[in-house]
């Protein structure tokens, strides 16, 4: 759990991660080294990564979908496995429900997405099957929107 100097030097570095910590120290009237320990503990306890985070829509993947994916007892596992080898895959759990796996899949296009589906799906035996939902538009992203730690560590 955060404290409250730990919350804001995490909305900070979201806000932008390229600014030094002595400029946040300097907005957060804390200084250099303590911003320094601060996120060298989180990032050691892998409490924060710092990273680019593409827009994949930028990059040109504009069709994306969320695949439910039933597979046969026990294979669960060696499905995820096989699964997470695949570029197209940006998210990938495991789950209660009807379905065991649930995915969220990025592609150029329609033609990408069927050919992933005839190529690498179909390809593992395990998969009983699948249930497609296609993305027509994003309400909320992680290249758009930055979670509210504040408020979530509140809560």
């Amino acid at each position: 759990m955060l404290d409250e100097l730990g919350q804001k030097i995490v909305q900070e570095l979201q806000a932008d991660a390229r600014q030094s910590y002595r400029e946040i120290g300097r907005k957060l009237r804390v200084s250099e080294g303590t911003v320094r320990n601060r996120v060298r503990v989180m990032l050691n306890t892998n409490t924060i990564k710092i990273s680019a985070i593409p827009n994949p829509v930028q990059l040109g993947l504009d069709f994306m979908c969320i695949m439910g994916i039933e597979a046969k007892v026990g294979t669960v596992e060696s499905v995820e496995e096989r699964l997470v080898k695949c570029p197209n895959v940006y998210y990938l759990c495991g789950c209660t429900g009807d379905m065991d796996i649930i995915g969220i899949f990025l592609f150029h296009g329609p033609s990408e997405f069927d050919d992933f589906v005839k190529n690498e799906i179909a390809g593992i035996p395990e998969i009983i099957r699948t249930r497609t939902f296609v993305v027509m538009h994003i309400s909320r992203s992680p290249w758009e929107n930055n979670l509210d730690i504040g408020a979530l560590c509140r809560g």
